[in-house]
């Protein structure tokens, strides 16, 4: 079983053999090095109401979305338990 991981700049997708937030990786596509998020954070910030996103978050990596929504309390990650 493999879990996704989703490139902050292009979205591509990487597949991994461990389950973990994020991993920290150079995109073979866009050659950005970055914080791939696991899959489900992802849908977790899409999952956040347009109203309460900033100006840019569209121009945003989804990294710097995933901190700007944990900094602002729109969404909550339990760093002690599991994934």
């Amino acid at each position: 079983m493999t879990e996704s991981y989703v490139c902050p700049r292009c979205e591509r997708v990487e597949e991994r053999s461990y389950k973990v937030r994020f991993i920290i990786l150079t995109c073979p596509d866009c050659g950005e090095n970055g914080r791939f998020l696991h899959e489900s954070f992802v849908g977790r910030l899409e999952a956040i109401p347009e109203s309460a996103h900033p100006e840019n978050w569209a121009e945003m990596p989804l990294d710097e979305r995933l901190l700007y929504a944990i900094r602002e309390g729109l969404l909550e990650v339990d760093i002690t338990g599991p994934m």
